[in-house]
């Protein structure tokens, strides 16, 4: 028994330390590869706890190579804009300037009571009530109100109603392709918008376009 206890503190304080280097945010906030290395630490952790027997670097060992391979896969995923895009996903419309995009919920196996629950969750009535319902990588549901319900939702009924959003088309240097299509841009447009700003699409940070199609850039700074 004295044995399984001190086990379970040294994995304990060990697992506390690791999670706390990786920067893990709350479990609704994980991304799949953060989820998953989080399901593994525990497994792990778990085994020499349960069997006495199996020596602690059973455990020991598989934590720290968990925690190296995380550092390294967010490493590259930050290194490499296509890459994340690719692991983590892109902003998915549901809802689209007050339309419901019935094809983008089949696709992503959203049935409409759970889209009207969570429309409901986030305290809109009606569908109608909402302008933007956009699928975050995360999976969290964001959404952007009508003209008619934003000033309530700021708590300030005498500010100008407005549905207006910006929308990313370039995150650090990478074309979210999905989200230009989304919006009825293309290839030659956004060329176009960045021979404006004389920049070239690596040079770029991030740019933006809201529903007026005005275009904001932010110019990538040098390493």
């Amino acid at each position: 028994m004295a044995s399984i206890f001190v086990r379970t503190v040294i994995l304990y304080f060990l697992l506390s330390i690791i999670i706390k280097l990786m920067g893990k945010r709350q479990i609704g906030e994980l991304e799949v590869s953060e989820l998953v290395c989080t399901l593994l630490l525990s497994e792990v952790a778990a085994i020499p706890i349960a069997d006495p027997d199996l020596p602690l670097l059973n455990a020991v060992i598989p934590v720290f190579f968990i925690f190296t391979a995380e550092i390294l896969i967010s490493f590259f995923k930050n290194k490499s804009a296509k890459l994340k895009s690719t692991v983590e996903g892109e902003p998915t419309y549901l809802i689209y300037r007050g339309k419901l995009r019935q094809d983008t919920l089949r696709k992503n196996r959203i049935s409409v009571n759970e889209l009207l629950s969570e429309v409901r969750v986030l305290g809109f009535a009606m569908l109608s009530d909402v302008y933007y319902a956009i699928l975050e990588p995360n999976g969290k549901l964001s959404i952007v109100p009508t003209a008619a319900q934003a000033p309530l939702c700021h708590g300030n009924r005498e500010s100008p109603a407005t549905s207006y959003m910006e929308h990313a088309l370039i995150v650090d240097g990478a074309v979210r392709e999905k989200t230009l299509s989304s919006l009825g841009y293309d290839d030659s447009w956004l060329r176009k918008a960045l021979d404006g700003y004389h920049l070239s699409q690596k040079n770029v940070f991030l740019l933006t376009v809201d529903d007026d199609g005005k275009t904001a850039v932010i110019k990538k700074e040098e390493e």
